[in-house]
């Protein structure tokens, strides 16, 4: 059945990138592709275009793409408050010079976001590289789709389940297939840090929690007796962990929820010669 509005999310890991594709309403259930991508720009859009090809169209040529870009494509830091700080471009600046020193690493090629935030309290900030960016931009304009959303996965997580995050203090831990990212929170955001991680399908609450304090030591911060979990990757049911309650809340989006009936891309058919 042919729909007239198709809303295309996709997803970049580490390793793949995943799109989830189905009608703008209703109930039925999206198609569900990804496909293997190495670690450059030019795999990632490779796939994504193919996972594209593959996938249902609406009618009225109307059809949308949202990105959630995760780790290590993306980094986070957190902004302490700053009462000179008037402009967005004056907290984008701020941002440049603590991610540089936070990664050791130049920024002039980054594009930088900064979560608004309540006045006297520190904002948290991610950056992405401006020319994958940019060729996300132009890929979806020659695809004829509209760029809704391009988004750090840790961002989404936040926006999606805020309503959940309660208390004087905890910790937020984003697990991804080879990365978990943790936030930590007192009347603010205050730290973040992002670690390799070597996914289990069931982890041990345990080992979240050995995780999160090895988080809290890397950026002296404090040890978190609440633990808000939030994964895509892993299956989120009777964690727990002695001295610190870990709470699951569930994945980073409904077209995103584990466990996932993910199908591998087809690989493209390459004409013969003539």
């Amino acid at each position: 059945m042919s729909h007239s509005w198709i809303n295309h999310h996709a997803w970049f890991s580490r390793r793949h990138v995943l799109l989830a594709s189905g009608p703008a309403f209703g109930k039925a259930l999206p198609q569900r592709r990804r496909a293997p991508i190495e670690q450059s720009t030019e795999s990632a859009m490779t796939r994504l275009q193919q996972l594209l090809a593959q996938s249902p169209r609406g009618r009225f040529g109307i059809d949308t793409l949202q990105l959630m870009i995760g780790a290590p494509w993306v980094r986070y830091t957190v902004l302490p408050w700053q009462d000179n700080l008037k402009r967005d471009a004056d907290w984008q600046g701020y941002a440049r010079v603590l991610l540089g020193q936070q990664y050791g690493v130049g920024t002039e090629t980054w594009r930088v976001q900064v979560a608004e935030g309540v006045y006297g309290r520190p904002r948290l900030a991610a950056a992405m590289d401006q020319g994958l960016y940019q060729t996300l931009v132009d890929m979806a304009k020659n695809q004829k789709l509209r760029l809704t959303q391009c988004e750090p996965l840790l961002t989404a997580a936040i926006n999606r389940h805020h309503k959940s995050l309660k208390g004087k203090e905890f910790a937020l831990l984003l697990i991804e297939a080879e990365h978990t990212t943790c936030v930590f929170w007192r009347s603010g955001w205050r730290a973040s840090v992002t670690l390799p991680f070597a996914l289990n399908p069931r982890p041990d609450g345990e080992a979240l929690a050995a995780l999160v304090r090895d988080a809290s030591m890397l950026v002296s911060d404090f040890m978190p007796r609440q633990v808000y979990v939030v994964s895509s990757d892993i299956q989120l049911s009777g964690l727990s962990a002695e001295g610190m309650t870990l709470h699951t809340l569930g994945g980073v989006h409904p077209r995103f929820a584990w466990p996932a009936d993910w199908r591998e891309a087809a690989e493209p058919v390459l004409a013969g010669p003539a």
